[in-house]
């Protein structure tokens, strides 16, 4: 990907599909895609902090998880992705959200991944 540096830091980052702190793997190829900043955190990072606190209040806790990344033909960069999540035993976490992969003030290319300021 073409990274630049924007004013909130750098424009694409590695954005894990199932966040690090539910899995521990920070380099697997299979649970990482290019997200812009914004993608990353604090739109994705909300929805795993979420899990993670429930998760953490009770070792009898368990949630079906899934994060499916969107990619139109042959994009190099994702449109966005679909999170979805359930509680099992309870609704105390429930949902099913789409997220888009986008950059406020930059227009992205998706093809190939380079991008526009302004």
């Amino acid at each position: 990907m073409h990274n630049k540096r924007i004013s909130s830091g750098w424009l694409y980052n590695r954005s894990h599909l199932i966040g690090y702190q539910l899995t521990g793997q920070n380099n697997n190829p299979k649970n990482l895609i290019t997200g812009t900043r914004s993608l990353n955190s604090p739109e994705m990072l909300a929805h795993e902090m979420d899990i993670a606190y429930y998760l953490k209040q009770s070792n009898s806790h368990y949630i079906r998880y899934r994060v499916t990344p969107v990619f139109r033909n042959d994009e190099l960069l994702a449109r966005g992705v679909q999170m979805e999540a359930q509680s099992v035993g309870d609704d105390a976490v429930h949902f099913n959200v789409y997220i888009f992969n986008v950059q406020s003030g930059v227009t992205l290319n998706y093809a190939d991944g380079t991008s526009q300021i302004g």
